[in-house]
């Protein structure tokens, strides 16, 4: 498979991830996240991760640098978002502007790979 095809699973995984995050994080108040919602934000961070693994890993000059790491630390706490809004220590719309600053912050690293 080419780089091409693994840079847009990789983009169809993050869609993917925020679609589950906004059912995750916009459910009913008092309420906990659908199930559906919950696995769907698993199997997105898995596509997300295998994708990622796969464009760094057919793309010849993309070397392991700190906007990578960075990259993968936004993939962390996107991954941790639910969890930290179910155990109260985020409220929800917080959580909500943390992901798509998060989101923005992923893409931009990914783009200029500034550091």
């Amino acid at each position: 498979m080419t780089s091409e095809f693994y840079r847009v699973l990789h983009v169809a995984g993050g869609l993917l991830l925020f679609f589950a995050l906004g059912a995750a994080l916009l459910a009913p108040r008092g309420e906990k996240a659908s199930k559906s919602a919950m696995a769907l934000h698993g199997v997105a961070l898995l596509v997300m991760v295998v994708a990622g693994v796969g464009v760094w890993h057919k793309d010849e000059g993309v070397e392991w640098g700190h906007w990578l790491s960075a990259k993968v630390g936004c993939w962390v706490l996107l991954a941790a978002l639910p969890i930290l809004v179910r155990k109260g220590t985020l409220p929800r719309m917080l959580a909500v502007l943390l992901a798509i600053a998060l989101g923005a912050t992923a893409v931009w690293l990914a783009k200029f790979k500034p550091f």
